[in-house]
């Protein structure tokens, strides 16, 4: 309700109750009917000023005291005042207006029942005046802090589901920023992997290529196939991710890449080096698909930088062992290891890692003393059926 429309509805009130309370006394001296008009006229206050609503009515209530010695009927603006100053004042106005209303209770009913004699019924009267006096006051009090606290709590309500409202729409941001990071994070590191992995194969048998064409050109039709065999899996792997991101099929995470798994990696150790070889330990194990994806990139990137740091003469050894409880990886090579300086450019190891932590696995990368680098980790078959150990499994190029 807009204030102007408030002063209307009480400017109509206070008119209505100023005839209502005055007319009675149209015969009586005039100093009676004015204190009745003044008190009537706070009523139009009430609710956009009622601090000067109370001090109005208070001058009123005083000038009906001291000019008239029995009840008036504008007494009935009292209790309304004091709801209002309870109502739509601040807590220390309505407290005022308690006061003051009480002080009247007994200033009223002294000046009615004692003003002649103080006989036993007078001082009945007076008590009884009293009490019903306080009484209204009090109850009218009451009713309008219960009013003004109801509301305020209603207010609070709102701002409090406002609050939450606001809360959530910041956690749902801040859980599609987080999902958008993990996203483009999956994204980098399917990227890095492929990319990595494809041109260091083709660099290294290109370079051998170009040899090998000088000494034994009949083996270089091999070379340039396994060349071209290589960059046309990568073109598939991109055109796979170029699709799947396009089409915004994001509701696996492992939906928009490449599925390699364990029975790929022996063809992966094959064709990225002839002097890598792989040793099994146990039975393959039927896992899950992003598990199977997390082994194969994590050998793929070992071999990679085998091919980028490694050195032309190094050796690579990639042992897969497949306990009851988890999957163990090592490749180890014999490489330049400690001696290889890093460029800081690298995302090898971190995407490695980053892929381990998603099984709850571990990850240890460093040159061993011997010379050489070691890549361990482990993974978990969380949920994955459990097999035996067989005898030794040596897959070797």
């Amino acid at each position: 309700m807009s204030t102007d429309l408030r002063f209307r509805l009480d400017f109509v009130l206070a008119v209505v109750v100023g005839v209502v309370v005055t007319a009675p006394y149209a015969s009586q001296p005039a100093d009676a009917a004015a204190a009745s008009v003044v008190l009537a006229s706070s009523l139009m206050m009430r609710r956009i000023l009622p601090t000067a609503a109370l001090a109005v009515a208070t001058l009123g209530a005083i000038g009906q005291l001291v000019t008239f010695g029995s009840p008036m009927i504008g007494i009935v603006v009292v209790p309304m005042i004091i709801y209002g100053s309870a109502r739509w004042g601040d807590a220390r106005l309505g407290q005022a207006a308690l006061v003051l209303g009480l002080v009247g209770s007994v200033l009223g009913p002294a000046a009615w029942a004692l003003n002649r004699s103080w006989s036993t019924t007078a001082l009945i009267y007076f008590a009884m005046g009293v009490t019903g006096c306080a009484g209204i006051v009090l109850a009218a009090y009451l009713v309008g802090r219960r009013r003004r606290e109801g509301l305020e709590n209603t207010q609070e309500r709102r701002l409090s589901e406002l609050e939450r409202s606001r809360l959530r729409l910041a956690e749902q941001e801040q859980r599609a920023t987080v999902a958008a990071v993990d996203e483009r994070n999956r994204i980098a590191r399917e990227l890095h992997d492929i990319v990595a992995h494809s041109l260091s194969v083709v660099v290294v048998q290109a370079e051998g290529g170009r040899a090998l064409a000088a000494k034994r050109p009949e083996q270089a039709a091999e070379v340039l196939g396994t060349i071209a065999e290589t960059s046309r899996e990568a073109l598939e792997e991109m055109r796979r991710i170029v699709s799947l991101l396009r089409s915004g099929r994001t509701e696996d995470p492992t939906s928009y890449v490449p599925t390699p798994g364990l029975a790929e990696i022996p063809e992966l150790v094959r064709k990225t080096s002839d002097t890598a070889e792989l040793v099994v330990f146990g039975e393959l194990p039927q896992t899950g698909q992003a598990l199977g994806l997390t082994v194969y990139r994590i050998v793929q990137e070992s071999l990679t930088n085998v091919l980028k740091h490694g050195g032309p003469a190094a050796t690579a050894r990639v042992t897969l062992a497949f306990t009851a409880s988890s999957v163990e990886i090592e490749v180890s090579d014999t490489g330049r290891g400690a001696a290889v300086e890093a460029d800081g450019r690298g995302h090898g190891l971190q995407g490695m890692a980053e892929r381990v932590a998603l099984h709850g696995g571990t990850l240890t990368a460093a040159p061993r003393p011997q010379g050489g680098f070691t890549v361990r980790a482990s993974l978990p078959l969380a949920g994955e059926p459990t097999v035996g150990l067989a005898p030794l499994n040596v897959v070797t190029p």
